[in-house]
């Protein structure tokens, strides 16, 4: 039987209960995301099996980090993985939705993180934990922004990832809530493919946004050194 271990540098990964699996995305946004000071207090939303919450816990070795995730069996999965890993005194799994963590917590963050569900209104949702934690009606880009406001500090920062063709979208939804881009990352696999993620960064303040690109791949499982740089310090496998 395959193992439901994944490992990387400084953590391994238990995801045989959660309903999505580690991928790309995840990766990617766990080692991008850019936290303003060593000493701060960071939310990932829609944890999963806390990956991102545990990258960002070996990069950044004061930052002290809840991850909320809906899902019980995901939850239980992450607190795992926390425990588990050489950080566990400063990670925090809480089983909620972002909703209802921002109506029952007196904190304010630093820092908030998202991979967020991204399926938009054309996949029905059933009673699969997987199409539910994929599907953008489980957590809408309104409602997602909206409990970023209020989570939020007035100087702080919050980034996520996500599909290209949401860009624009994201972007008007983040400024309702008075949130506003401040860099963004557009990612394609190679060369001669079309762009399918954006990572992006907002801040409560207007400025003019910086940008730029990234391609994962030189050909097939040939990462590009700009896509080496990034992860060097979590994968174990060769580039």
């Amino acid at each position: 039987m395959k193992s439901a271990l994944f490992h990387f540098k400084q953590f391994s990964i238990r995801q045989q209960d959660s309903a999505m699996k580690i991928g790309t995305d995840g990766v990617l946004l766990g080692a991008w995301a850019m936290l303003l000071t060593e000493d701060c207090f960071v939310l990932d939303i829609g944890t999963g099996t806390g990956l991102i919450a545990l990258m960002l816990a070996q990069r950044y070795p004061n930052a002290i980090i809840d991850a909320v995730e809906l899902n019980e069996a995901a939850a239980l999965e992450a607190k795992f993985n926390f425990k588990n890993s050489p950080w566990s005194n400063r990670l925090n799994a809480i089983q909620a939705s972002v909703q209802d963590h921002a109506l029952n917590t007196p904190k304010k963050y630093d820092h908030i993180v998202c991979n967020p569900p991204f399926y938009q209104g054309a996949y029905p949702i059933d009673n699969n934990a997987r199409d539910s934690a994929r599907n953008n009606a489980s957590l809408p880009f309104s409602v997602l922004f909206a409990s970023i406001n209020s989570l939020l500090k007035v100087t702080g920062i919050c980034s996520l990832i996500v599909p290209f063709t949401a860009f624009e979208v994201v972007i008007l939804e983040a400024e309702k809530n008075d949130l506003f881009l401040l860099h963004s990352t557009k990612v394609k696999g190679n060369d001669d493919a079309p762009f399918k993620r954006v990572l992006l960064s907002f801040s409560r303040e207007q400025n003019v946004p910086t940008e730029n690109d990234l391609c994962l791949e030189l050909s097939r499982n040939i990462r590009t050194l700009a896509h080496q740089e990034l992860v060097k310090d979590f994968y174990l496998s060769k580039p």
